[in-house]
């Protein structure tokens, strides 16, 4: 069953934020030499050795349930495999800003679907002020002239709305598998995700080449991609949707632009524009009227 989050569940949604906010910055830096799938395969294959070689570690073991394979599949199809090609392959077109403002459409797609394929995740008027609220606040941090690409490369735009629609459902088929560990289902996840991916790289493109040519910076962004945003990214939201539901776990997807500004702003030299600090207390505001903080108050 679902608990009400605590301190430490907004704590972990914050760093997941964090770090998929830096995931963006990484993925433009990698794409300008290795092809999309690649790109795909190679975090997954990286996050799989890590997961796995952390798993046994612990004494934990794969399972060989059948049943529990077959659930595996489908949710590692939805959960990393067409997400991360669709999103790697979308920024070749795309401005990372567009692309985190349509991956935030992601906790009004998960409130829909949690609302009519859960029991415990239902659809309440307080919930929807917050996706409502906190997507305001999307739209600050970013600002009104990220619009002014809407209808460009209409085709990328669509395909990254599609890999929103796929992290949510994601979430609701993570939900049902409650029999294993944490750490067992992260790592099936993304064994059978890089199973399901490398095919495609290898008959599509060339990996062994555009990773031979590649530049070391998009080696080493690969690499990040690979063992933060992906291992231990993953462990993080597989957690907190199996913990305290998709929906409050969707709302990573609110917080991931004022981060990805903030590093931007940090490493990058970019600026800070004024109106960021007003687009986070209107995140905050949104996931805090979403799980009815501001009812109890009153």
């Amino acid at each position: 069953m679902m608990r009400t989050p605590t301190l430490w569940d907004f704590a972990l949604l914050t760093s997941l934020a964090a770090i998929w906010g830096s995931a963006f910055l990484a993925i433009k830096i990698t794409v300008e030499d290795i092809p999309p799938a690649t790109i795909a395969a190679g975090r997954l294959l990286i996050a799989s050795i890590v997961i796995y070689i952390y798993m046994r570690s612990r004494s934990l073991s794969l399972p060989r349930d059948r049943k529990f394979w077959h659930q595996i599949i489908l949710i590692s199809f939805f959960s990393m495999a067409a997400p991360f090609a669709m999103i790697s392959w979308a920024e070749q077109f795309i401005s990372s800003g567009l692309t985190a403002i349509l991956m935030a459409t992601g906790p009004l797609i998960a409130l829909i679907l949690s609302h009519f394929f859960s029991t415990d995740d239902r659809f309440t008027l307080f919930k929807l002020l917050g996706v409502l609220v906190g997507f305001s606040g999307v739209i600050v941090v970013l600002g009104l002239d990220i619009f002014s690409s809407i209808g460009d490369n209409f085709y990328a735009q669509i395909i990254t709305m599609l890999a929103a629609m796929c992290y949510a459902c994601s979430g609701i088929l993570v939900r049902r598998v409650t029999e294993k560990s944490n750490t067992v289902i992260t790592a099936s996840i993304l064994i059978s995700a890089t199973l399901l991916i490398l095919p495609v790289s290898l008959i599509f493109e060339t990996p062994w080449e555009a990773i031979t040519a590649s530049e070391t910076n998009s080696i080493l962004a690969l690499l990040y991609l690979g063992i933060i945003p992906t291992a231990l990214a993953f462990i993080l939201r597989f957690y907190l949707i199996r913990e305290v539901g998709v929906t409050f776990a969707s709302y990573v997807g609110y917080l991931v632009p004022f981060f990805g500004v903030l590093w931007g702003a940090l490493f990058l030299n970019e600026r800070l524009p004024p109106a960021t600090m007003i687009g986070l207390l209107l995140i905050l505001m949104g996931i805090a009227v979403s799980r009815g903080k501001l009812k109890k108050s009153a």
